[in-house]
């Protein structure tokens, strides 16, 4: 049994794979519709600790996952979790080859960033699996992410076939230059070496950050009205960006994510699930 670990909601690791034994108690919370309190994860109750993996031993086992057994931070390339990847690549690449856009659109893909395109584990290691937004920035800022197995090829040759090519993080819009220099090539840190977003029909690059709910585009404002405080969940902001793109005249063929919540809502015609143990974005 593996647990995932709940990421900027001020959880450390210890704390959610705990509170998971627990049924979930304090790992963040969602109101329902009788405004109680409710997990944000859903998982089962363990009957006895036997039910569940030593947190310790499953740090272990997800360094050894990425070829990583001392923990230094750099994932093995022949690595279980590189081997994974590079074959969600490569479905995604032949899918992309072979299929069939809707008549009159632009046919395109979209990608999340971090563990979709840009690998977070020396992050995961640096900070024991305790998500800190300053110590997260930092990483971000100074580019210090690679490439995930596999993606910069399969992006690359999407391109060649004339795929539009986007974006879709839910990184503040403070991080988006820095995002995109780590994402491309600009000489700091880490130049993961992707094709470029697409510039879409109405001017914007292609790669879309999360801004401010004060700074909200109209369709945003209108799919998150009814989220608590009007700010987005990740499955409405993701979607309704998706449909924003496609209302301009663009056939999302495949939708790449290492969350279940980058990839629900609708708006692309084919999912592709990335490998991702260390964290869960509800």
């Amino acid at each position: 049994m593996t647990f995932t670990i709940t990421r900027r909601l001020g959880i450390t690791a210890v704390a959610a794979l705990a509170v998971a034994a627990l049924g979930g108690a304090g790992v963040g919370y969602a109101a329902s519709s009788a405004t109680t309190l409710q997990p944000a994860i859903k998982t089962i109750t363990p009957r006895s600790e036997k039910d569940v993996t030593n947190i310790d031993v499953l740090r272990q086992q997800l360094r050894n996952y990425y070829g990583d057994a001392l923990g230094t931070g750099q994932f093995g390339d022949d690595s279980n979790y590189a081997r994974e990847a590079r074959s969600a690549a490569s479905d995604g690449a032949h899918y992309l080859a072979h299929a069939h856009p809707a008549r009159h659109k632009t046919k395109a893909i979209i990608l999340d960033v971090d563990d979709t395109t840009l690998a977070t584990w020396n992050y995961e290691v640096f900070s024991n699996w305790a998500f800190n937004p300053t110590t997260n920035a930092d990483y971000v800022l100074n580019q210090r992410f690679p490439a995930v197995p596999g993606m910069v090829s399969m992006v690359t040759s999407a391109e060649r076939e004339g795929y539009a090519i986007f974006y879709l993080t839910g990184r503040p819009t403070s991080q988006e230059q820095a995002t995109l220099g780590n994402l491309t090539a600009d000489q700091i840190g880490v130049d993961a070496g992707y094709p470029k977003p697409t510039t879409l029909r109405d001017g914007e690059d292609g790669l879309f950050t999360k801004p401010d709910v004060t700074a909200y585009p109209d369709y945003l404002k209108q799919a998150c009205a009814a989220d608590p405080g009007g700010k987005c969940t990740t499955i409405h902001y993701k979607s309704a960006t998706r449909a924003h793109i496609e209302s301009l005249g663009y056939d999302i063929v495949g939708n790449f994510g290492d969350q279940f919540s980058d990839l629900k809502g609708g708006f692309a015609d084919k999912t592709f699930k990335l490998p991702n143990p260390n964290y869960f974005l509800p």
